[in-house]
């Protein structure tokens, strides 16, 4: 009897395990992850080298999307401390980006959301200084005192297309992102405005993320999401 237990209990683990989606790590350039499905099981997770002591971040990505839902999310790091370390959404009923750091949040005004268009955005925050900034498609906006003025410390829980509510998950349903994420890349420090004007101009070299890099990505991916080739989609 106690082997039979054991035997259940050992295909139970085994059918969990591959139930879990798998890490994988590879080199997304010349790729896109496409988020297809207006539901909260697409998700893609990112997973970074080491735990996070950064005093300092730049978080840059290119999105395209026809904005379904009614605030899609574009970027969430959550920790243990706060579920929204550091997150990026565009708030469809005002017209604005959102931008959060260590739950505080602010609204960036003027700056581009255009449907079926790729738009290129870096957000910046300083622990020093409590400034946060925004860039989109070679556009600043104003810097805006944001957030208390602490590290980002800790292992994080970084999700593309979903923005947390906590920190092992919880997702809403007007915060989901359809249509493509490219080039994410994350820096442990505030990039220069020549370092970001690089990264807008797709067709030159830019700064790769030394904290998440696109280039080199671990990540996980689950439900109908899915890694395609650029040449798959309209730029």
């Amino acid at each position: 009897m106690k082997k039979l237990a054991s035997y259940v209990f050992f295909i139970v683990l085994c059918g969990l395990a591959l139930s879990q989606p798998k890490k994988d790590r590879k080199c997304l350039r010349g790729k896109v992850i496409t988020f297809p499905k207006l539901t909260t099981d697409n998700w893609v997770k990112l997973h970074p080298n080491e735990s996070m002591d950064l005093s300092a971040a730049t978080v840059c990505l290119r999105f395209y999307t026809e904005r379904i839902s009614l605030d899609p999310c574009l970027f969430s790091l959550a920790t243990p401390s706060y579920a929204e370390d550091f997150s990026l959404r565009w708030l469809g009923y005002s017209k604005q980006y959102k931008m959060t750091v260590h739950n505080v949040w602010d609204q960036f005004d003027g700056l581009t959301f255009n449907i079926n268009e790729w738009i290129s955005v870096c957000a910046t925050w300083d622990a020093n200084s409590g400034l946060a900034q925004m860039f989109v498609n070679g556009v600043a906006s104003i810097k805006k005192e944001l957030g208390p003025k602490e590290f980002f410390k800790g292992n994080p829980v970084i999700t593309l297309g979903q923005c947390q509510t906590q920190y092992d998950g919880g997702f809403q349903s007007q915060s989901i992102f359809t249509g493509f994420i490219a080039d994410v890349h994350v820096h442990g420090q505030v990039l220069t405005t020549r370092q970001i004007e690089t990264y807008m101009d797709v067709k030159t070299k830019y700064k790769l993320g030394d904290y998440i890099n696109w280039h080199n990505l671990m990540y996980t991916i689950d439900g109908s999401a899915r890694v395609e080739e650029k040449h798959q989609v309209t730029f």
